[in-house]
């Protein structure tokens, strides 16, 4: 278990609205084909997102393109 998940009490809620109902349908679809419902497989992203460092920004004066 990482050190970020805390399977004891949840802490907040997050409503995700997708940009259109297809995209919704085939993230379920694709949660489903995984054995994971919705709400576990955006769990396991952000818990990644974090772990990796995903979330700093660029250094200021470098070119990122």
């Amino acid at each position: 278990m990482s050190k970020l998940e805390n399977k004891d009490e949840p802490v907040a809620t997050l409503k995700v609205t997708f940009p259109t109902r297809e995209l919704r349908d085939r993230f379920k679809a694709s949660c489903a084909l995984n054995g994971k419902n919705m709400n576990e497989a955006i769990i396991e992203f952000v818990v990644q997102y974090v772990e990796n460092g995903e979330h700093q920004s660029p250094k200021k004066g470098k070119d990122t393109a």
